[in-house]
């Protein structure tokens, strides 16, 4: 076996805690490299083991001999983890890319704390310098700050496995208020992305940590989505993981924001698809109706045609309202969830600024050292003030705008330069809804992610949790609320409501895994279990579950419609016929509970019962062919 594959077994061997095998897999390894990082910890782990075994030949018994073997577990591991890492820095081009631009920054908790916290003191300085002076000083700040950034943010996602004193520093130093937001938000992404590819326990509870502690919305935000996305499957010999997320999900606001935080990363997994739809049902039909043109010498207006304008006056409304019309198609998925703006903007990540994955994940802000010349070509405007405060875009997609227009802006309208600088910049689809905040926040921060893990230059050298792309020895998914770590806990009480959701959207496969996962008193529990089994063409075994509905409502419509559909489906026409006579008791009105009503007699050799009826369907609904194929 190679390095990769001594590395992955063991780890392999790990998880299904067979220590001696994992012991005997990576021993090849340090046979053929005794110099290798771990070294002296492999063999203290090595005599441990042994000494356990002796002991356990002799007879002995050994009260502790559980926790030590677990902790031998955990040991190992974290000597495997590290020399994952050291690999991969050597091998995998986003690794060595990481590790070059980190080259060995000094990351002592007490340099990072200072370093963060005096750019903090030197900002607050600056206001007792002399204009002049102090332009060009806080130039020079921002652009040492952004160098230390950047080289930390490599060093903490190529970081080996951390200790109790890193998980203390760590979480203490993302919620100080001495350090600003931005450090702590592109830290937190930092600490994401390397516990998103390498388990650790401390880079996940200093996720949790900062989560449950910090009094800043955006860091908070953003602890949430990475220690969720930072959860392993199957890491057993890790228990505490698993105890922090109960623990956790005892808090009913953590569990409605993970169900909010759900349904968001199943929006996410709809952006191509939604990007299709935009691009072939409704941007053709707004450029159409456009006034604005691209010409050789840039944007331009469209030249009046004066004879359309006397032979159809009304032209320009008609339009106006169709061009109306399609904006608002895109205001509304976009209220339901949908990223409508990921493929305007794809084609902007081949900028420089994106070659460095620290700017995937910088929050928008007018001093970046990368936004100097868009400051310039701008001139008085207050487009990117306009952007910070208003737009609803994403960090990325905001940076890729202002690159943008930095180059576009000598070919602009006189007019649409004027207008760029003002509130009205992104129309109705540019704003907010402020009480829907922390929802938005979350989801511009997912659209980061996606855009990065989809549009990133080396992107597949990482564990992908939006597709499985195989890079990991552990589940990559999104859907974390049918983890195994997260059943019988609080989150329970949250699944039927996703269960619904899932229902509602024809995600019946999603919605299968789910139901699996836990059980509910609740009657819609049933009815969904019902529409599943019909759903996969075993209606037998969801009459059962119907039942079980009625004998606790016996007028839930939607269960008698479950029940019976499945007597259709399993010809029992006696007890459609009932079903849907008691159906049309609650809904006289309903033509398919008639006409499904008129098939089970039908079926039944009724046909001078259902003759009237039918002439009456008829003769109220045409056009129905439905109907017409039962007459």
């Amino acid at each position: 076996m190679n390095v990769e594959d001594i590395l992955s077994k063991t780890i392999s061997e790990l998880m299904d805690k067979r220590l001696d095998n994992a012991i005997e897999v990576l021993n090849q390894l340090f046979l053929q490299r005794p110099s290798l990082m771990g070294n002296d910890e492999f063999e203290a782990v090595k005599r441990d083991y042994q000494l356990m075994v002796d002991y356990m030949g002799r007879g002995l018994i050994d009260q502790q001999r559980a926790s030590l073997y677990a902790s031998l577990l955990q040991r190992l591991y974290r000597v495997t983890a590290n020399l994952e890492i050291s690999w991969r820095c050597k091998h995998v081009p986003a690794y060595i890319d990481a590790f070059k631009i980190s080259d060995h920054l000094n990351t002592s908790h007490d340099f990072v704390r200072t370093v963060l916290e005096s750019f903090v003191t030197d900002l607050a300085m600056l206001s007792l310098q002399q204009e002049t002076a102090q332009k060009e000083k806080e130039s020079e700040l921002y652009d040492r700050h952004q160098l230390f950034i950047n080289r930390l943010f490599n060093a903490l996602f190529t970081s080996c496995q951390w200790t109790e004193e890193d998980y203390q520093f760590y979480s203490q130093l993302l919620t100080s208020p001495t350090v600003i937001s931005n450090d702590q938000q592109i830290l937190v992404s930092a600490i994401t992305l390397s516990a998103m590819n390498q388990f650790d326990i401390y880079k996940f509870k200093t996720l949790t940590s900062i989560y449950q502690k910090t009094t800043d919305i955006h860091v908070r935000q953003r602890a949430l989505v990475g220690w969720v996305l930072s959860v392993f499957e199957g890491m057993d010999i890790f228990p505490e993981q698993d105890s922090i997320i109960k623990e956790l999900c005892a808090d009913a606001s953590v569990t409605r924001e993970l169900l909010s935080l759900q349904i968001q990363l199943f929006y996410s997994l709809d952006t191509e698809k939604d990007n299709d739809k935009i691009q072939r049902d409704i941007m053709p039909d707004i450029m159409r109706n456009s006034n604005l043109t691209v010409g050789r010498i840039g944007i331009v207006e469209k030249e009046e045609d004066q004879l359309e304008n006397i032979l159809h006056q009304d032209a320009e409304d008609k339009r106006m309202e169709q061009m109306e019309e399609q904006v608002k198609k895109m205001m509304d998925m976009q209220k339901q969830g949908s990223d409508i703006y990921f493929g305007g903007f794809r084609q902007m990540k081949r900028f420089p600024f994106f070659s460095d994955v620290v700017n995937w994940f910088t929050p928008f802000y007018i001093e970046n050292p990368a936004l100097r010349p868009t400051l310039r070509a701008l001139g008085d405007s207050k487009f990117l003030n306009v952007l910070v405060e208003r737009g609803a875009l994403c960090d990325s997609d905001k940076y890729s705008l202002a690159i943008a227009m930095e180059q576009v802006i000598s070919q602009l309208p006189s007019n649409i330069k004027e207008m760029i600088g003002t509130d009205s910049a992104f129309g109705p689809l540019g704003s907010f809804d402020e009480k829907e905040g922390v929802a938005n926040i979350r989801r511009a921060y997912i659209q980061d992610l996606y855009r990065f893990f989809r549009l990133y230059r080396t992107a597949q050298d990482f564990i992908n949790p939006f597709e499985d792309n195989g890079k990991g020895d552990f589940v990559a998914d999104i859907f974390f609320f049918i983890y195994k770590s997260f059943m019988n806990t609080g989150l329970d009480d949250m699944k039927l409501r996703l269960a619904l959701h899932l229902y509602k959207r024809h995600q019946y496969k999603k919605l299968i895994e789910l139901l699996s996962t836990f059980y509910s008193d609740d009657p819609r529990y049933c009815i969904l279990m019902g529409y599943t089994n019909i759903h996969i063409g075993r209606p037998d075994s969801a009459y059962d579950f119907f039942l079980k509905a009625l004998e606790k409502e016996p007028n839930n419509e939607w269960a008698l419609k479950g029940q019976a559909r499945a007597a259709l489906d399993c010809e029992d026409y006696e007890t459609a016929e009932h079903t849907y006579e008691q159906l049309l008791q609650l809904d006289a009105e309903n033509k398919d509970y008639a006409l499904n009503r008129c098939i089970a007699l039908l079926k039944l050799g009724k046909s001078s019962e259902v003759r009237e009826e039918l002439f009456r369907l008829d003769y109220q609904n045409p056009d129905d062919m439905n109907v017409k194929r039962v007459f």
